[in-house]
């Protein structure tokens, strides 16, 4: 007789409402443990960037659409090498198998509520612009980005978000866009150059925030 086949053991995620849905990926809860969210790739987002109608060169037999969990995991496993605890990055924890894809384990942020921690975007339009506190925090924000050396590879006011985990708070955590994102790596072969990328996706934060955040 054949061998009993093993019973399935993915999470089951697609009957679940997402907590938050980005460009590429969306949130989940963790079934597990409710200290911990799930991300996934959107299926529409994989078959438009990655799919049939993709460029050649997007539609190589290899799984592209994970590319960005690779890259959040081995700068979280970087930065806790040189800077432990020291940077302000959600603090990754692995992958899942689910039955809607490869899923990639986080802490969650938490605000005051207990729920998901603000975005800087609901900062900004709840204190009316840059108040005091929020440039404050801002600053505090930057300055541990650039001390613990962390590649950003995109910066915005939706992935930067203000609240508490296991490693304290509050205070501002980028949630994803990290890890090295270039051909040619000079952000990780140039601290200088690390730096510099990571002071002008800063800068260039703060002006979108202004352009696209409504007061």
């Amino acid at each position: 007789m054949p061998p009993d086949r093993p019973s399935d053991h993915r999470l089951i995620l697609s009957g679940a409402t997402p907590l938050a849905v980005g460009h590429l990926r969306q949130i989940f809860d963790d079934p597990r443990d409710p200290a911990q969210v799930i991300k996934i790739m959107r299926a529409d987002a994989v078959e438009a960037r990655w799919g049939a109608a993709a460029r050649w060169y997007k539609r190589l037999p290899l799984p592209l659409h994970y590319t960005g969990h690779v890259r959040e995991l081995k700068e979280y496993i970087s930065r806790e090498a040189r800077h432990p605890g020291r940077a302000p990055i959600a603090h990754m924890i692995g992958v899942v198998e689910t039955d809607l894809g490869l899923g990639l384990v986080a802490e969650k942020v938490r605000g005051p509520d207990g729920r998901l921690a603000p975005t800087l975007a609901e900062r900004y339009q709840n204190e009316r612009g840059f108040s005091p506190a929020l440039e404050r925090d801002l600053a505090e924000f930057l300055d541990a980005l650039l001390e613990s050396q962390v590649i950003v590879g995109d910066l915005h006011a939706w992935n930067i978000v203000y609240g508490s985990d296991s490693r304290g708070g509050p205070r501002f955590v980028l949630i994803d866009g990290f890890g090295e994102k270039r051909v040619i790596p000079l952000t990780s072969m140039s601290d200088w150059y690390n730096r510099r990328n990571t002071r002008r996706l800063y800068r260039r934060m703060r002006e979108q925030l202004v352009t696209l955040v409504p007061l």
